[in-house]
């Protein structure tokens, strides 16, 4: 009996011992790990570059077409994509203070659109 427990108490300390010489695996970096550059949407039409992200502080306006939005600042709008799989639960509030985190779309032909990300409401 002395001689089991004895073995547990073993098996139980073993991670505390081997933890030096195997080192867990990091966690998964998750959307908030990107840099996204707090701008407005001057900024975003004038000087972004394709692919850059960036975040926006405005509201949601009005839907323009399936997942196109009207996106507004105090300095003008753009056209926001957002995927089915990025509506927050609550929905999509038109008007109340809203943060977004995205990637320009720049595209010679259309107009410039930030790809959402991430969406966050500030009340």
């Amino acid at each position: 009996m002395k001689g089991l427990f004895f073995c547990g108490l073993c098996l139980l300390s073993l991670p505390a011992f081997s933890e030096n010489y195997f080192p867990l695996p990091s966690p998964v970096a998750s959307g908030e790990a990107h840099d996204y550059t707090k701008q407005n949407i001057d900024q975003v039409i004038e000087k972004s570059d394709d692919e850059e992200l960036v975040r926006l502080s405005g509201q949601i306006i009005k839907k323009l077409k399936c997942s196109t939005y009207l996106f507004r600042d105090k300095t003008g709008e753009i056209q926001i994509q957002i995927g089915n799989e990025d509506i927050p639960e609550k929905g999509l509030l038109f008007g109340s203070p809203t943060i977004i985190k995205g990637e320009v779309l720049k595209d010679p032909k259309k107009p410039i659109v930030v790809e959402a990300d991430k969406i966050r409401y500030v009340f």
